[in-house]
């Protein structure tokens, strides 16, 4: 698997970003129409893996996206598949873009403002850093403070615990003279850069082993990965387009969360250190913690899973919010149950 590190994850949400990195698609150029184009690589990678497409006139970098748009590229790249009842006022059901509107709702990712969906409008810079964040798995600060920034005060209290976040963790500087400009529309080719910064490795390969150091996010859309032996400094998180994944965890350390979100999932943790959350919604997920393995939390929202701590594995908090099997041959500091059977 081709490993793409992501030493910048320090960028703006602005066209002037980091300089491209290099393509998925090879040396040579798949988008002809982009030469020369400071986001030519990120189109090239996202366009190669099927999350980004253009249309008649092109991938048009430099226009403002649109907020059916931009549900598009998630949707794609988390692999949705859910989908709710049309609860907005403004979207028939018959767009090309429905499906993602709806899937991304379904996710807890897009909510809306309360009756509109606005997927035909510009996607500005606050609703776009908001949108990431959920995705990518990105927690909200509690106490957010964006007093760093001129304009900061002007972020809503939906958005501001996430862009705190996002600017702490490096990922949005602002866009010059300590300004989130948070109103004001994205491009397209903003936003698939910020993806392609973001994403670190996007394993797609099935049964692929990823062995060396990940600095960023790995986002898991296969079945059957190993993680072994590498850190990763972002989170771990596996996709609903990786299906009834199987992942293994083996002489690892996770800096940050690892989120299983796909139905079915299989997941084996052994020597290994998780340093944020381990964190299993899906339902009838399975996890396995051999010896070694030490996680600071675990929670477990998905119905019908099932957790084994083998001899010599430890959890320090588990959290029980649905019902969940627990065979403990090891160490479970403290328990929260807050779910029946």
């Amino acid at each position: 698997m081709r490993k793409i590190p992501a030493a910048l994850l320090s960028l703006a949400l602005t066209a002037s970003l980091t300089a491209p990195l290099a393509s998925a698609a090879g040396t040579g150029s798949t988008l002809p129409e982009l030469d020369g184009h400071w986001s030519q690589s990120a189109f090239e990678r996202w366009h190669a893996y099927g999350i980004v497409e253009g249309d008649s006139r092109g991938m048009r970098p430099d226009a403002n996206m649109t907020v059916g748009e931009f549900a598009a590229i998630l949707s794609r790249a988390m692999g949705y598949t859910e989908t709710v009842k049309n609860p907005y006022a403004d979207l028939k059901g018959t767009e090309w873009y429905a499906p993602y509107i709806l899937q991304l709702t379904a996710a807890g990712i897009l909510q809306g403002d309360g009756t509109n969906c606005n997927a035909e409008e510009p996607m500005n810079r606050e609703r776009a850093t908001v949108l990431f964040a959920r995705a990518l798995g990105i927690r909200p600060t509690a106490q957010p403070d964006l007093s760093g920034f001129v304009d900061g005060k002007d972020a809503a209290d939906w958005s501001a615990g996430y862009i705190d976040a996002m600017a702490k963790d490096g990922i949005i500087q602002g866009v010059g003279n300590q300004t989130l400009a948070l109103g004001s529309s994205i491009t397209r080719g903003s936003v698939v850069k910020i993806l392609d910064s973001s994403v670190a490795e996007y394993a797609v390969e099935e049964g692929a082993t990823i062995d060396q150091d990940v600095d960023g996010i790995l986002l898991v859309a296969a079945d059957d990965i190993t993680v072994d032996g590498a850190a990763v400094s972002g989170n771990l998180l596996v996709a609903p387009k990786a299906g009834e994944a199987n992942l293994t965890v083996k002489n690892a350390r996770l800096e940050r969360d690892l989120r299983v979100s796909t139905h079915g999932a299989t997941l084996t943790v052994a020597d290994s250190q998780v340093e944020g959350d381990v964190a299993l919604s899906g339902d009838r997920a399975s996890l396995t913690l051999g010896s070694g393995a030490q996680l600071a939390r675990l929670a477990v929202d998905g119905a019908g899973s099932s957790v084994s701590v083998k001899s010599g594995a430890s959890v320090e908090t588990l959290t029980a919010r649905a019902a969940v099997k627990v065979d403990n041959q090891g160490a479970i500091n403290k328990a929260e149950v807050q779910a029946d059977n």
